[in-house]
């Protein structure tokens, strides 16, 4: 029998192009602590979690979930949609997926600054609406 510590769960950043390439690479860093804090705080059945590049595009969510479902050591997907990342561009992907999903829908910060929040803050650090609409499309897809 295979040990489960040799199989892990895809962490994966859902955002566009839109906030250009500081934000994404800030996105991406955010990602990284994400990801590194939740393994140290260790998973049930020791499963690791993998970071996985940011997906912004409709193929991109698809060859994606092609990736998962082929990848014998991922057994499902963690995502977590940036800001007001379009839901919409992961219908193709999530209609092939045949591994667990997970939405993880919080902010990036454990507080938020109510006297300084502006609008960079805002899209560098919300799900806001991405996690929302992808909540609504799972539904609606019956996942």
């Amino acid at each position: 029998m295979q040990q489960l510590n040799s199989y892990s769960v895809w962490f994966v950043i859902g955002t566009q192009h839109l906030y250009g390439t500081e934000t994404l690479r800030q996105v991406e860093q955010h990602a990284r602590q994400v990801v590194e804090g939740l393994n140290q705080a260790g998973l049930p059945l020791q499963l690791e979690l993998e970071l996985k590049l940011l997906v912004k595009s409709p193929d991109e969510a698809l060859t994606l979930c092609r990736d998962a479902n082929h990848d014998t050591r991922c057994v499902g997907i963690i995502t977590w949609l940036h800001t007001f990342s379009p839901a919409k561009m992961w219908i193709g992907g999530l209609s092939v997926l045949n591994k667990p999903l997970l939405q993880f829908h919080t902010q990036f910060n454990a507080e938020i600054p109510w006297d300084s929040m502006d609008m960079d803050f805002m899209n560098l650090n919300q799900t806001a609406h991405g996690g929302r609409e992808l909540g609504f499309i799972g539904a609606r897809m019956g996942l």
